[in-house]
């Protein structure tokens, strides 16, 4: 359970600020133009802020509800997230 919620809710809080940079480049479309590395710079950088949501929720799995098996899962999505971004961030 801690590996599926780790994983789908830095999903859902990716694709939500990843939209908002869509829907942004659409508003102005010569930001895009001045800067053609922008999702080059942005994408890691959004996978990280996606990440804090689950520390959070680990931390309320791990104190308050005691529920040690679901906050490994939510360890080993973490870790897995931190891997994903270092391959993001030094692939491109």
């Amino acid at each position: 359970m801690g590996i599926v919620i780790g994983i789908v809710v830095p999903a859902i809080l990716f694709a939500i600020l990843f939209g908002v940079l869509i829907a942004l480049v659409h508003i102005k479309p010569d930001m895009l133009t001045n800067n053609p590395t922008l999702y080059k710079t942005i994408v890691p950088k959004l996978i990280l802020i996606s990440m804090i949501p689950s520390l959070f929720i680990l931390r309320h799995y791990l104190l308050n509800l005691k529920y040690d098996k679901t906050g490994r899962g939510l360890i080993i999505s973490t870790f897995l997230l931190g891997l994903v971004f270092v391959a993001v961030q030094f692939s491109l």
